[in-house]
């Protein structure tokens, strides 16, 4: 099997699931020599997830990219591996999150095979009997089960025996139905690297993106529920998150008190980080200007150098995250290009910041500007 190349120079189209024609998403070029950690990733969960499944934490604050990580890593493994991409928060509305990732599973793994694997007439009413249903609506399906009417029952003598035998029933189904579906994703996995004619290998990887965002309940759930399929042999999961932030999601549920790194640990094999380079560095290899552009600028730089320096400051000084600098030096390049005449490019990056991130500050100094100008006219 052809080894990945991992060459992320240039900037491509994301074509995973959620991918709309017209509508395209560009994942930009790598700028933090991020694909030496995709590599790295890949090899070491390819051996470990060939010997046993194995589940990851990929950790990034938000900011750091770690969503591009994934949609380009993805996009890389696929072409090598069974692979799955679930984007968590997008699917925050549904009110299952087992059921979400099991049929987000099958149905992407069933392309993969390029559906030559015929779908197997108990599926869908398996699926079905994963379908979680809370509190009255429980009672309500298992009274109707067992041949009442709401107005008929009481809880007591021989229909409370009966409920219970009924309740019990509806769990062991859902347990049924977990371990049917979970034989089903490993099969599919077979069939995606049995048809591929040695394109595909082991393991597969099921990747779940932005666990972090969902609401605290979703993301809690979501963790406790998907835990019943970790156990599918030569399958990797990657759920990437900020960790600290799923962290407070988990304290929300369960109070301020609660262990929730320990809590954590019981769904995790290992964390792995993706380094914050610094905003420096991301800078300069980010903004990229012409000398010439500088002639008409004050002050004066010496060298592009020093104005990154300056940008570099005020990132720091209004605590920029590395998505935030991206879209601030557009901003600033965007500016530098358009402006004829000299102006202060130290005070316009100032104001540039202050107007979204200290918008009272910004209000002040437009309010002092405009004083002194009616002062000069008088």
């Amino acid at each position: 099997m052809a080894v990945a190349p991992f060459n992320w120079n240039d900037t491509v189209q994301w074509d995973g699931p959620g991918a709309i024609a017209g509508s395209e998403e560009s994942l930009s070029a790598d700028r933090l020599d991020r694909a030496r950690y995709a590599e790295f990733l890949t090899n070491y969960l390819a051996a470990e997830g060939k010997q046993r499944n194995y589940v990851l934490n990929l950790n990034a604050e938000w900011g750091a990219g770690k969503t591009w990580f994934i949609k380009r890593w993805y996009m890389e493994l696929k072409a090598h591996y069974p692979t799955v991409y679930i984007d968590a928060w997008q699917q925050d509305f549904s009110d299952d999150p087992l059921l979400t990732v099991i049929s987000s599973i099958i149905d992407q793994l069933r392309d993969a095979t390029g559906n030559k694997v015929a779908i197997p007439d108990g599926i869908k009413s398996k699926l079905l009997g994963l379908l979680k249903v809370g509190g009255k609506l429980v009672l309500k399906s298992a009274i109707k089960k067992a041949g009442w009417e709401d107005s008929d029952f009481s809880v007591e003598g021989e229909d409370a025996d009966k409920l219970v035998d009924t309740l019990c029933s509806n769990h062991k189904e859902r347990y049924e139905s977990i371990q049917y579906l979970k034989q089903e994703i490993r099969q599919w996995v077979e069939g995606a690297v049995g048809l591929s004619e040695g394109e595909l290998d082991y393991p597969a990887f099921i990747l779940i993106d932005e666990l972090d965002r969902c609401r605290p309940s979703y993301a809690v759930e979501m963790l406790e529920t998907i835990k019943h399929i970790f156990d599918i042999p030569e399958v990797v999961f990657v759920l990437a998150t900020d960790t600290e932030q799923l962290q407070h999601s988990i304290k929300v549920i369960y109070g301020e008190g609660f262990h929730a790194s320990a809590y954590l640990r019981r769904f995790f094999r290992r964390q792995f980080a993706l380094k914050e380079i610094s905003k420096a560095s991301f800078i300069e290899s980010y903004m990229t200007l012409d000398d010439a552009l500088f002639e008409h600028l004050f002050p004066r730089f010496k060298t592009i150098g020093e104005f990154l320096l300056l940008l570099s400051v005020l990132a720091d000084a209004f605590s920029l995250q590395l998505r935030d600098i991206e879209q601030y030096i557009d901003k600033v390049k965007a500016a530098i290009s358009n402006f004829s005449d000299s102006f202060d490019l130290v005070i316009f990056s100032i104001l540039l910041l202050a107007k979204e991130r200290e918008p009272e500050l910004y209000r002040q100094i437009v309010s002092l500007e405009l004083s002194l100008r009616n002062d000069s006219k008088k």
